[in-house]
């Protein structure tokens, strides 16, 4: 499969990706036949053993970006949170790590040292309106600030992108409108409102928002969805991820571990194979070619980096 960047793949049609956190899940979505990933600062937070409040380092979200994004042909964009620290040099220097890192795109947004998922979700999805949670974003002229130093940064590259404010949660929408159009005039390709639940909500972001949006963690309470792709896509949101990947493997080991310790056996598990189909399975899964590699360096036939040898 050719690597194709997230830039041109909304381009053309409206992409759902699902949430991803390590190698074997991005290949897992790969083989699903989903075009492209997000990786969450909430999942690597909980590889670290955190809590999603801020306490991951950009060091570790580099880190995992660089394995994942090595590790599968699709397209990831990873959740940046907010760079990283207060001063426009952060949001540079971590988009621009990200971006070395193989990220096609990245959502940098305008909350302070103190944020994550968890401190929120619950007001939110429990229905309290907007401008009633607690949640404080900085102030625009530093996201905005912020903003121009990631597009410098991903200048020249494949990495695009997406200017993500958490503003409306304390301040309102109208406020979160309002930075998503400054960011717009400043060179973002994408933008997103974080805690869209419904479609009149949608349409009024796009109302003032005539871009390329992102609607996140799109979910379906008491099963019902919060909205249907097919009604946001003429309003712009092109890109949409859910964490479907991730609960299904939670539940599947589970499902299997709880299953396995019952019966006292693993032949349920040892009659599937690895579900990665061959097309989607690593470049470096050809095990053969990599045994006659090693081979030949131990004979002094080829360098590792330097390649045949005299």
């Amino acid at each position: 499969m050719e690597r194709k960047s997230l830039r041109e793949l909304v381009a053309k049609e409206q992409i759902f990706a699902p949430i991803v956190w390590d190698v074997l899940s991005a290949k897992c979505a790969e083989a699903s036949g989903f075009k492209a990933t997000l990786l969450s600062g909430g999942v690597v937070a909980g590889q670290c053993a955190t809590p999603d409040i801020g306490i991951i380092s950009v060091d570790d979200l580099v880190r995992v970006t660089g394995y994942v994004c090595q590790g599968s042909v699709l397209p990831c964009c990873i959740d940046a949170d907010d760079g990283f620290g207060e001063t426009p040099l952060h949001a540079y220097r971590c988009t621009k790590r990200l971006a070395d890192a193989g990220a096609m795109s990245l959502t940098l947004d305008d909350t302070t040292g103190t944020r994550g998922y968890g401190r929120w979700a619950q007001a939110l999805r429990g229905g309290e309106p907007f401008g009633t949670i607690p949640h404080p974003a900085v102030s625009r002229s530093t996201f905005y600030a912020k903003t121009r130093a990631a597009l410098d940064a991903c200048a020249g590259s494949e990495c695009m992108l997406i200017a993500r404010t958490e503003s409306a949660l304390e301040y309102g929408l109208d406020e979160a409108i309002e930075r998503c159009i400054r960011a717009e005039e400043l060179g973002a390709e994408m933008t997103l409102v974080i805690g869209l639940r419904n479609l009149a909500e949608g349409k009024a972001v796009a109302e003032h928002v005539h871009g390329w949006k992102m609607w996140p963690d799109v979910m379906a309470p008491g099963g019902v969805p919060d909205v249907e792709f097919k009604d946001i896509e003429p309003l712009g949101f092109n890109f949409i991820t859910a964490h479907c990947i991730t609960k299904g493997a939670n539940y599947g080991m589970m499902s299997f571990g709880k299953r396995v310790l019952e019966e006292k056996s693993t032949v349920c598990v040892d009659e599937l194979d690895i579900g990665i189909p061959e097309g989607c399975r690593f470049d470096m899964d050809n095990e053969q070619e990599w045994f006659e590699r090693e081979d030949r360096y131990w004979k002094g036939l080829e360098h590792p980096y330097l390649g045949k040898m005299d």
